[in-house]
């Protein structure tokens, strides 16, 4: 054979999925026998030593075996949508050039270059997906799902006979003879092959595997990507216990919203979709700005479900009603992270603030449009004197100080509801918005941290009315004047609220650290400073509950229109 070769052996680039194949064919780990076809034999002056090639390798190394031809690009794994896929029980010489032919055709078109690897195919007795990190629970953990016979019915998410979790932890036991195995050793095996694995690409993979005869093979390894989204810390999860459990989490988080159905036609920006089975990812692109995904058919480590992680969108398997009977419309959280799903409204109040804190914040991480999610450290000082020297501080520099004031509508924040989570709507000028903020108090600094999440709205009356429909009640409005600079990396913010003798100042930065160096720039020591939130602060400015729809001086009363 002139241009298939032996793909242990080629010293050509092979694109990324048929370079992983070889470095574990060199690793000496159980990857069925492949050869490749380098991009640049497409040509048609090759066509017909390929043709030639290729008769020659079914007729005598792959003679009676079926054989797998799978796409490798230079610049990704796998293309979106399946268009450079994998063409499996493949026969004849014939099949298998059609399925090149194919390649051929359509990665003409793209600018990367495009290799064929013809794969010997394993009729597994079972097969599935290991994933060496698992990426739906906060444990050390890897999760393995599988099913009978050899198709690829956990990767295209059809669902899984079986799922299970091995602990990371612990000495993995030496690699079995030949990676011989019984159903008795198969989970020692898959750990084993996991670790290995990890150290060969030097991160967490997503492998699928098979067992035939009574031997365990490899057929991909994927770098795993983190998910773009973190869990709430504990404090500020909502409790969903004795909620409807869910078959299985494919995609970790929280999502708020009403149910529709995917093909309804409505807009599913900020809806729970339900879909029939998981989505492709062409759909994924459709489907990125919903609130979350309920899936009545699936499984945890399909590609869709990867794809799914990464976009951040929050999904469960769970065999629900149709919108729109059962549902009826009602705002629903989707708990993906203990695996419950539940009317927000069958909430107590407590647990129903978390879980709308919990859903905004996911959807401001991930990046949903018109949410905007901020992490910082914030501290108070109140001494007017020390105000005073950090005024003087900004002059010396030059720092600009802008002055505006501010239209604020609370929502059930009166005493927050003993879960330190606060909701509004602000108008600042021309701008408005809903702002959820979540204070986390530090026990060994004097800082708090603000997990603040800004829904973007044209006008207050929306905000309040998306408020009014996640069931908040509103209180009595007011206003206050601030001042703001920033200054490294330091957001100040003097405010003068209504009711009070004097301002406050509020610094914020990303980290303490920050702020800390500023004090020291100004001279004043980190022990003046305190973790006020903002019902402590108003006890210590003396400031009233009733106080509080007092304008400031010069200014007019705000109206919130509803």
């Amino acid at each position: 054979m002139e241009l298939l070769l032996a793909l242990q052996a080629c010293p050509l680039d092979v694109g990324i999925k048929g370079g992983r194949l070889r470095t574990m064919l060199n690793a000496g780990l159980p990857v069925p026998e492949a050869y490749v076809l380098n991009d640049e034999h497409y040509a048609t002056t090759h066509s017909e030593i390929v043709a030639a090639d290729v008769r020659e390798l079914m007729d005598t190394v792959f003679s009676g075996v079926p054989v797998m031809v799978h796409s490798s690009s230079a610049d990704k794994d796998i293309v979106p949508g399946g268009v450079h896929g994998s063409y499996a029980d493949l026969h004849t010489a014939d099949e298998v050039l059609s399925a090149i032919a194919y390649q051929a055709l359509h990665g003409a078109s793209t600018r990367a270059p495009m290799h064929v690897v013809v794969q010997r195919m394993v009729p597994s007795a079972v097969s599935g997906v290991l994933s060496t990190r698992n990426p739906i629970a906060e444990s050390a953990t890897m999760l393995v799902e599988f099913a009978d016979g050899p198709d690829t019915r956990v990767v295209r998410g059809l669902g899984a006979k079986e799922r299970y979790t091995l602990p990371r932890a612990g000495v993995p036991a030496p690699a079995p003879a030949n990676w011989a195995v019984t159903d008795a050793d198969l989970p020692a095996a898959l750990k084993t092959l996991g670790h290995l694995l990890e150290a060969e690409f030097g991160g967490p993979q997503e492998v699928e595997w098979g067992v035939h005869d009574g031997r365990l093979y490899v057929f991909q390894s994927r770098d795993i990507v983190t998910p773009p989204v973190t869990r709430p810390l504990p404090a500020a999860r909502p409790d969903t216990n004795g909620a409807r459990p869910v078959d299985v989490v494919v995609s970790p988080g929280y999502g708020i919203g009403p149910a529709t159905a995917a093909g309804d036609g409505k807009p599913v920006r900020g809806w729970v979709v339900v879909l029939d089975t998981m989505p492709t990812a062409g759909e994924l692109g459709r489907l990125s700005e919903a609130a979350a995904l309920i899936v009545r058919t699936g499984n945890a480590l399909s590609h869709s479900a990867r794809l799914t992680r990464e976009l951040g969108i929050p999904a469960v398997v769970a065999n629900v009603a149709t919108p729109g009977r059962e549902l009826d419309g009602m705002p629903l959280l989707v708990d993906a992270v203990d695996g419950r799903v539940t009317p927000l409204l069958a909430l107590p109040l407590v647990e129903r603030k978390k879980a709308i804190f919990a859903g905004v914040r996911h959807a401001g991480i991930r990046g949903a449009s018109g949410f905007h999610y901020k992490g910082l450290y914030k501290t108070v000082l109140v001494d007017p004197v020390f105000q005073d020297v950090v005024r003087s501080h900004l002059r010396a520099r030059g720092v600009e100080i802008r002055d505006r004031v501010q239209e604020i509508l609370p929502f059930d924040d009166a005493d927050r509801s003993g879960c330190r989570i606060g909701t509004l709507v602000q108008t600042t000028g021309a701008g408005s918005r809903v702002q959820f903020t979540r204070t986390n108090l530090l026990p060994d600094r004097p800082f708090r941290f603000d997990e603040d999440v800004r829904v973007d709205v044209d006008t207050a009356g929306i905000g309040v009315n998306l408020l009014r429909g996640l069931h908040h009640t509103e209180q009595p409005a007011w206003q206050r004047r601030i001042e703001t600079a920033d200054v490294d990396d330091v957001r100040l913010q003097f405010t003068f609220w209504p009711g009070a003798a004097q301002a406050s100042l509020g610094l914020a930065g990303e980290t303490p650290e920050a702020v800390e160096h500023f004090l020291a720039a100004c001279g004043i020591p980190v022990t003046e400073c305190a973790p006020l939130d903002e019902q402590d602060l108003f006890d210590a400015l003396g400031v009233r509950p009733e106080s509080r729809g007092t304008p400031p001086s010069g200014s007019d009363r705000v109206h919130v229109p509803h």
